[in-house]
């Protein structure tokens, strides 16, 4: 009776039957791919139904590593690190545009006609799946432990010890004011905050790049610059393609127009891979501590921050376009070039024009 265990074992690797094992027509031979195999049927992928928003921004943070040890190894770590930084920060702003971007034309209309964006209209779908039951879960447990007592239903009860520190002769005072921070200060910074939700990047920006813009990098200030002068210009097309949308919904369908409407479909598709495009654009240029030219924006951002400071390692690429003309002294038909030679170095005709201004001086 000794030996007999009191409960049954069981064995944790169950046996092996070989090739007459009844369960190996459930799992199929899966093929070995070399990493040939592998490079080439992502590049067919992406080529023929593009890539999602996650392995765009993935694929940023390996340019970001890359560039760290490649700088490590030019200059030393701290200032690769400064340098990537720098970079990582500017690529950010474009990247919240982009995923704005991502948001606004997917989360509300479908846009698997477009076939490069088909990808990214799975990824944010299954996105938008996933917040909501979360967002539902989290409901679900925050009103549960409100009803089991585990929360509080009111905020800001952690100050309760500062007013036991007050005298209680001043209970009639202070009594009021903590019972209005408890149970309505919480609701009324939230109205507000949805009142003026919209300035809330602008004060951002103000405090950062135009009160801070001794500690701002340049490179940073430029893209930020840039971006909320791009900003108005994206939202006003937001708005003209949201009245399209309305328009097909509202007049082209119901009067069986459906011609018109595929037209109208297509031309926000393009507006949809166009914008989406220019942002993923920003942000190659931005993680390489790059900069672009864009006619009239740019001078306006620069008109903002200055010049380039030239020679400053912080600083990034080239800017050929600045020494064309000086900025308060715009040459009309320089302005309007869109080619500045690759990464902004200039073309040789601006490289020629240099030197004879060095040899002048």
């Amino acid at each position: 009776m000794d030996n007999i265990p009191l409960y049954p074992s069981y064995e944790i690797n169950p046996p092996s039957y070989g090739v007459n094992d009844p369960f190996n027509y459930i799992i199929p031979d899966v093929p070995t791919l070399s990493y040939r195999e592998i490079i080439l049927n992502k590049i067919n992928q992406i080529t023929t139904v593009g890539f999602t928003i996650d392995e765009f921004q993935k694929t940023m943070v390996i340019f970001c590593l890359i560039r760290f040890i490649i700088y490590s190894i030019k200059y030393n770590p701290i200032t690769s690190f400064k340098i990537c930084a720098i970079g990582s920060a500017s690529c950010l702003i474009w990247a919240m545009a982009l995923n704005g971007c991502v948001k606004f034309h997917f989360s509300q209309h479908n846009m698997d006609d477009v076939k490069l964006l088909s990808r990214i209209a799975t990824e944010e779908a299954d996105y938008i799946r996933v917040r909501k039951m979360v967002g539902r879960l989290r409901y679900m447990d925050k009103y549960w432990k409100k009803a089991t007592g585990e929360m509080s239903s009111y905020h800001f009860e952690w100050i309760r010890p500062i007013f036991d520190i007050i005298p209680k002769r001043y209970s009639n005072l202070t009594e009021p004011i903590y019972e209005y921070i408890r149970t309505d200060l919480f609701y009324v910074l939230k109205s507000i905050y949805k009142t003026h939700r919209h300035m809330v990047p602008m004060i951002i920006y103000g405090l950062t790049v135009r009160v801070g813009k001794r500690f701002m990098p340049y490179h940073t200030r430029w893209h930020a610059t840039l971006y909320f002068i791009w900003h108005p210009l994206n939202s006003y097309s937001l708005q003209c393609a949201s009245r399209f949308r309305a328009y097909i919904a509202d007049e082209l369908v119901p009067n069986r127009r459906y011609v018109d409407a595929e037209n109208l479909r297509i031309y926000l598709g393009a507006l949809a891979f166009a914008q989406i495009s220019f942002c993923m654009y920003a942000m190659l240029h931005a993680i390489f501590s790059q900069y672009f030219y864009i006619p009239f924006l740019v001078q306006n951002t620069e008109l903002h921050i200055g010049p380039r400071p030239a020679h400053s390692i912080y600083s990034g690429g080239y800017t050929a376009w600045q020494d064309a003309s000086p900025f308060y002294d715009i040459n009309l038909k320089e302005t309007l070039r869109l080619w500045w030679g690759f990464l902004g170095r200039g073309t040789k005709r601006d490289r020629d024009r240099r030197k004879n201004r060095k040899k002048r001086k």
